[in-house]
């Protein structure tokens, strides 16, 4: 099941008022979520493509995040089929590094690691702000973190943000 049906049935706060998300349209969820994280989904998304061949585990683990940051599933195909987004850096440490988790987290979703996706990885790590003779560590780190099953909160304490 790729988004928690539930979900539909929730209750949202929208401008100060108390609705049912079933009472909102796709673009009033999509406004309410932040820019940056917008723009951190179609990231994911260009992961997942990356490859070449998204896999449906790939979008499994898409709406699964989707729902962690609590993103409508319609909004997450709204990013998928129409983006029109600019780049968006995240700004903080912490986001950086959630970003990058998820993102080793995508790479991994098919179980194989294509060089396209730790290039995609180091890419994103540079345009971050790293030092780019750090870029392929960081890499490492992420995607041995991802694929030891450590979380995120285990990740952001070991580098201790």
């Amino acid at each position: 099941m790729y988004v928690n049906e539930q979900l539909t049935l929730q209750s949202r706060e929208f401008a100060g008022k108390e609705i049912s998300i079933m009472e909102t349209t796709k673009e009033e969820r999509k406004e309410h979520v932040d820019e940056g994280l917008l723009w951190h989904f179609f990231n994911l998304y260009c992961m997942a493509l990356s490859d070449s061949d998204f896999d449906p585990r790939e979008s499994e683990v898409l709406y699964q995040i989707g729902l962690q940051y609590g993103i409508d599933k319609s909004v997450i195909n709204d990013i998928i089929v129409t983006s029109g987004l600019r780049p968006v850096q995240p700004h903080t440490l912490e986001e950086k590094v959630r970003y990058l988790y998820d993102l080793s987290k995508m790479a991994w979703a098919d179980g194989i690691i294509e060089g396209s996706e730790r290039d995609l990885l180091q890419k994103t790590v540079i345009r971050f702000g790293f030092e780019e003779s750090n870029a392929n560590a960081i890499v490492d780190y992420m995607l041995g973190s991802v694929k030891e099953g450590k979380s995120i909160e285990q990740v952001l304490t070991e580098i201790k943000v």
